[in-house]
């Protein structure tokens, strides 16, 4: 996804999230209520090169 922050222009990559159904642990309102588990992918982490007030750094996201 592109976004912009005071003209600025970056990426940004959302993790994947994965919902799996469970039992049944009740109703709600006469409708079956199943619990959910949910899983999110490990992202891998990278360093940008940031600048602030004209001083570079490094930082890992």
């Amino acid at each position: 996804m592109r976004l912009f922050y005071r003209g600025a222009e970056y990426e940004t990559h959302s993790p994947q999230i994965e919902a799996t159904e469970g039992k049944e642990i009740g109703t709600y309102r006469g409708a079956p209520l199943k619990a959910k588990s949910y899983r999110v992918a490990q992202r891998h982490h990278d360093q940008v090169q940031l600048m602030y007030r004209g001083v570079k750094y490094t930082h890992e996201i």
